[in-house]
């Protein structure tokens, strides 16, 4: 099987949609199913079902073969990567994801810095919740991720503290605590946002033997923040979620500290290509200088 045959079967793996593949390949329909045709025939077993009401399924052996296939595709991406190098010429893409706000706070400033002495290199920048990101590392669906930590099945990289804050609604008694105990927020109506905030909080709310009473919950930081505003309820979310929306409300701190270590994964710091650890190497720089700025 070639190279190209490859990369059409993982298009249509993802795509599950063998029209959109052809499409994004620039290839004709029939070339893409003649790709997955040869390489089911090499293999002597089918990788793809075709069913008139579902469509497109991988079959079991075929979500496998998918991930040694990227695996090929990363490790094809990374000679040429090298080989580059070696010519004094930076290319290639590289595939991050990242999930909302840590892609608002991070990615700008790392492409950036990269870009000014790299130019040609692309960045495929995929935006979903935590556990969407954390999932892409581990299929090899993209080279890295930034996560929340830990995550014991891949190589992870520290990269920043974020912490948790109340947010009050305009009158709200506790307006006049300096800083917020768990405590005082027990049995208090909360308004909290999933997507890598809610564990943090459940497990610090136990570990203070407090009641967590969550009135609402919310994938929104924005929609958040309008119903703290309209009196509905506390708020707790992320220092750096919050930082994203701009607003003219009460923020107190939470004492103890509720923390959410943020980070880099890759399924193989040894093995990631040029361009990763060039990603790597530049994230740390930056906010490993910001985070002792901050302490000064």
């Amino acid at each position: 099987m070639t190279i190209t045959q490859i990369m059409v079967f993982v298009r249509v793996a993802e795509t599950l949609n063998f029209t959109q593949a052809a499409q994004e390949l620039h290839m004709t329909q029939p070339a893409v199913s003649h790709a997955i045709a040869s390489i089911e025939n090499e293999l002597d077993v089918q990788l793809l079902l075709r069913d008139r009401k579902k469509g497109v399924l991988l079959t079991e052996v075929g979500q496998r073969v998918l991930l040694e296939f990227r695996s090929i595709l990363q490790s094809m991406q990374k000679v040429q990567q090298q080989v580059a190098a070696e010519k004094g010429l930076d290319i290639g893409t590289i595939t991050i994801g990242a999930f909302p706000s840590a892609s608002a706070y991070f990615l700008p400033p790392i492409i950036h810095q990269i870009r000014q002495n790299y130019p040609n290199l692309v960045f495929d920048l995929q935006e979903g919740s935590t556990n969407e990101v954390r999932d892409w590392v581990h299929s090899r669906q993209i080279e890295a991720g930034l996560i929340l930590l830990p995550d014991p099945l891949v190589d992870t990289i520290p990269l920043y503290s974020d912490q948790m804050i109340v947010l009050l609604p305009d009158g709200h008694p506790l307006h006049a605590q300096k800083h917020i105990s768990i405590r005082h927020l027990d049995g208090q109506d909360m308004i909290l946002c999933k997507g890598g905030h809610e564990v943090a909080i459940m497990e610090a709310f136990q570990r203070e033997k407090s009641q967590l009473h969550i009135n609402f919950t919310t994938h929104n930081i924005s929609t958040l923040v309008n119903m703290v505003r309209q009196g509905l309820g506390i708020g707790i979310v992320s220092e750096l979620a919050l930082s994203m929306f701009p607003h003219e409300l009460t923020v107190r701190e939470v004492s103890p500290q509720i923390t959410r270590q943020i980070g880099i994964a890759v399924p193989s710091v040894n093995n990631a290509s040029l361009a990763v650890q060039l990603f790597i190497r530049t994230a740390k720089e930056l906010f490993a200088a910001e985070t002792a700025a901050d302490k000064v």
